[in-house]
């Protein structure tokens, strides 16, 4: 695919990161610090194509997918979790509450699934 389509793709999928991930959280701060994510991955990727000598669609392939991936390895668990922290908070407890079992598998399998999709369509 051209270096368009991927940037379109990149559009999309961080769209849709942040439609997913930004709604059920329940303070300002916490949609602040989710809304940031994409930047943080951007980053992160503008350093690592840069040192390993990857190319611009390779770059904007990994993102798309590490957003995608994201997206939905957190879907259902997001919400219930900022809730929970917040409530923790609110409680005056210092420790942060643990991450369930359920998100961490969901995650797990959607970042590996990204990573062969990844693998497999690598520009």
């Amino acid at each position: 695919m051209s270096v368009t389509t991927w940037w379109c793709i990149v559009a999309l999928t961080t769209v849709l990161f942040w439609a997913l991930a930004i709604p059920p959280q329940p303070t300002r701060n916490y949609r602040i610090m989710v809304s940031l994510a994409p930047l943080a991955g951007a980053l992160f990727l503008v350093g690592r194509s840069h040192m390993n000598g990857m190319n611009t669609a390779g770059a904007l392939s990994m993102y798309s997918l590490g957003m995608l991936s994201m997206a939905l390895g957190t879907v259902g668990h997001l919400g219930k979790l900022a809730r929970r922290q917040l409530a923790a908070d609110e409680a005056g407890e210092t420790d942060e509450i643990p991450i369930p079992a359920g998100l961490l598998v969901q995650l797990f399998l959607c970042l590996t699934a990204g990573m062969v999709v990844y693998f497999v369509i690598q520009p």
